[in-house]
């Protein structure tokens, strides 16, 4: 039969379960036993022997070892402690290596079928029974069936509400007030009332529903363990999951649900360096979804849930909306970078770039023979990266951005770099020195000459299909996730944390790169092009017309790489500082990189303000027009006309408080909140607003939400956020940031 695989598990006595959906959307389970397994490099015949003495199953069998070939053994251990009981017996045999081990079965067992998640498979095995109304198959074969788009899949959105009446919610303390669900078919439940219903409601109601996706957003880090906890006070069973499971943690920081995929957009969010501050309003209008969110804050939900019960329970399901519309938005995108990575879906978007990589490339590993090393931590060196030309400060028109295609990977595929090619009599020299085999090819190499490859194969697909069809969509979302994986393999050589870390391979990768950028920089200068920036694989240039085609030609040719043109500036302007920049396109579209505008420890009335500057001097190319602009900012802020919202600097605390010794704004501001009983943990961001008084900065520094509009020193945001950000754009212009804060005799008498 074809199935779709859903989901995968472990289970105790070395067993494989693997969820199943048909085609007519009904969910099968098949459980496999699943043989265990590591391999033994080291001491041959008398590690054979030795195995033996053991009584353990092995099979001899030739495998390579970052490219060198050695003589293995494939040993076989029906054992729920795998890695520490091969760790033992490597210490009872001694003088050996062992591989594997510490791999999670149901990962190994994906990765040695070649069998991938979110994708249609083939089982023959034979039905066997029927549990809680889910059939079930048993010992049988699985394999890969063809691509086509997934079968319909329930799916629901949730939003727990829990709150103290001061501080943060403590699941010993604090009970569950209210669970919105939102679910696809387009019915809606809100579940309030005594907790210990809320609860039974719940289980019910996901029972009934018995959703394949349950998508949320902060469930992961705090809601259901907080459900859970919440759930064992009271003693009832949250049994959430197919065939009675409950929700346990899993690996990455995800929450396992059997026989649903766990999906939790935090995650993802916390991924996009553009968000301020990673909460769903941000999400949802980074995502361009239309969605209403009448925002109440953590600090206000005790107050309101007393005074306006309706407004809560309204918000909360604004957010389950928001929710299920983002999840829609993503799917496919999901499901892809689960298929290509070999990881479940409910923890691909947990795990970080790191680790999807290397599970791809453990796919890779199994497939030509290379067994894959153990993780081990190493001590992060510093090595240079891409070429960054200073960019000639000012205003500039009509700047063509010439951009090279994968260029990193197009490197390491053009110069076989890889860890398994690097040698001291390689033919391939970096320019810092480093060798590397012309032949055989190396496994990085082939790794992503397969990516891109698969990549052209989708997009000549999708050209022959209509852009608004199912398939288009989908094929789309595969290419990008293709994009991501190839594109970030290079970084993952020099992860410290990387099973096949290679600081040589990163270094030489990089110094290829700057050879190509400065080569290049001189090849469009002997064209007559003024290259005005430059940065890692892209260049930033003047007078190109009728010069740009030899340009690309010769970097075809000479170099044997692609590079097209990306965009024209109609007009940009560069501050004084590399990978800081903003632009207008030919087509009107605004273009920020690196300025405060788009980061997020700023304040953002300071963001806003730069932002409409940016606007103003690119659309009309008036320096005193952008001038005029800023002026306006500081005037709204004297008369105090600015929402306090638009004042909150966000930071991130990003170790133990315990570990801050230095005299921080946030750092003050969230140790005075963990006194109140507010949890603050690494990755949380601290709001905080500057009151008036003396003293230095930090001691001036108050929660967002406890500052009066009257305590607020709107001269620091004056002087201190405004004018500094809007003051490097003009002075990229000629006209010195004092400007902003003087006062025209026209407007004189309104500051009395």
């Amino acid at each position: 039969m074809r199935f779709w695989l859903l989901d995968i598990a472990s289970e105790p006595g070395a067993r494989i379960d693997l969820w199943l959906k048909d085609e007519a959307s009904s969910t099968w389970l098949c459980r496999l036993s699943y043989p265990q397994s590591f391999y033994i490099v080291g001491l041959g015949d008398k590690a054979a022997a030795l195995l033996e003495a053991e009584g353990l199953r092995f099979e001899r069998c030739g495998r390579r070892i970052r490219g060198k070939p050695v003589d293995a053994f494939k040993v076989y251990a029906r054992r729920d402690d795998l890695e520490d009981y091969a760790a033992k017996l490597a210490k009872r045999i001694g003088d050996v290596e062992i591989y594997e081990a510490d791999l999670r079965s149901s990962i190994k067992y994906l990765l040695e079928g070649d069998v991938r998640p979110c994708s249609w498979i083939e089982v023959d095995a034979p039905e066997v029974g029927v549990e809680d109304s889910i059939r079930v198959l048993g010992e049988g074969e699985v394999r890969q069936a063809e691509d086509a788009p997934p079968p319909r899949l329930r799916t629901a959105a949730i939003d727990v509400v829990f709150f103290a009446e001061k501080g943060s919610a403590r699941p010993d303390r604090d009970p569950v007030r209210l669970i919105s669900l939102c679910f696809d078919d387009g019915s809606e439940l809100q579940l309030e009332g005594e907790e210990p219903e809320i609860l039974r409601s719940l289980v019910s109601a996901i029972r009934d529903k018995d959703p394949d996706i349950l998508v949320g957003f902060g469930v992961n880090r705090l809601q259901w363990g907080y459900l859970v906890e919440r759930a064992k006070r009271l003693g009832i069973r949250l049994d959430l999951g197919r065939l009675g499971a409950e929700p346990r943690t899993s690996v990455h920081g995800h929450v396992s649900i059997r026989g649903r995929l766990n999906i939790d957009l935090e995650d993802m969010a916390r991924d996009i360096p553009e968000l301020t501050i990673e909460n769903l309003e941000e999400f949802v209008s980074y995502l361009g979804i239309d969605a209403r969110l009448d925002t109440i804050e953590e600090y206000e939900l005790a107050e309101r849930w007393a005074e306006d019960r309706e407004s809560v329970k309204r918000y909360s399901m604004q957010r389950a909306k928001a929710i299920l519309k983002a999840f829609e938005a993503l799917r496919d995108f999901i499901f892809s970078l689960s298929s290509l990575t070999y990881m479940p879906a409910d923890y691909v978007l947990t795990a970080s770039a790191g680790f999807r990589v290397e599970n791809y490339l453990m796919s890779l590993a199994v497939k030509v023979g290379e067994l894959i090393p153990r993780r081990s931590e190493v001590a992060h060196v510093s090595y240079p990266g891409g070429l960054v030309k200073e960019p000639i400060k000012g205003m500039h028109e009509n700047v063509a951005v010439l951009d090279f295609r994968s260029m990193y990977p197009s490197l390491i595929i053009k110069y076989n770099i890889s860890f398994d090619t690097l040698s001291p009599s390689g033919e391939n020299v970096a320019p810092n020195g480093y060798r590397f085999r012309a032949r055989p090819e190396g496994f990085l190499p082939r790794a992503l000459k397969t990516l891109l490859e698969e990549r052209r194969r989708i997009q000549e697909r999708l050209r022959r299909l209509p852009p608004d069809s199912v398939e288009a969509r989908i094929l789309d979302a595969r290419q990008r996730a293709v994009k991501i994986i190839a594109n970030a393999i290079y970084g993952y050589t020099g992860w410290a944390g990387a099973r096949w870390y290679s600081r040589e391979v990163a270094e030489a990768t990089t110094a290829w790169g700057r050879e190509v950028i400065s080569s290049t920089i001189k090849r469009a200068e002997e064209l007559g092009m003024k290259v005005v920036y430059s940065d890692t694989d892209s260049l930033f240039l003047k007078n190109y017309e009728s010069r740009l085609e030899k340009l690309v030609e010769w970097i075809e040719k000479d170099l044997g790489l692609e590079a097209k043109l990306e965009k024209v500036f109609k007009r940009i302007v560069f501050t004084e500082a590399k990978k800081r920049y903003a632009g207008i396109t030919e087509e009107g579209r605004l273009e920020i990189v690196g300025l405060e505008a788009v980061r997020g420890d700023w304040s953002m009335i300071a963001r806003e303000a730069q932002k409409a500057v940016l606007e103003a001097l690119l659309k009309t190319g008036d320096p005193g027009e952008a001038l005029r602009k800023a002026k306006e900012y500081v005037r709204m802020l004297k008369r105090g006309e600015v929402d306090r919202k638009k004042l909150i600097i966000w930071r991130q605390i990003t170790r133990p408080l315990s570990e801050y010794s230095a005299t921080q704004p946030h750092i003050i501001v969230a140790r005075e909140l963990i006194k109140e009983g507010w949890r603050i943990q690494p990755g949380d961001k601290v709001g905080y607003v500057i009151a008036r008084g003396s003293g230095p900065l930090y001691s001036r520094a108050r929660p967002y939400f406890k500052i009066s509009r009257e305590e607020i020193d709107w001269g620091y945001y004056i002087e201190k956020q405004v004018a500094p950000a809007c003051g490097r754009v003009l002075e990229a212009v000629g006209i010195k940031a004092e400007k902003i804060l003087e006062t025209d005799e026209s407007t004189l008498l309104e500051f009395f």
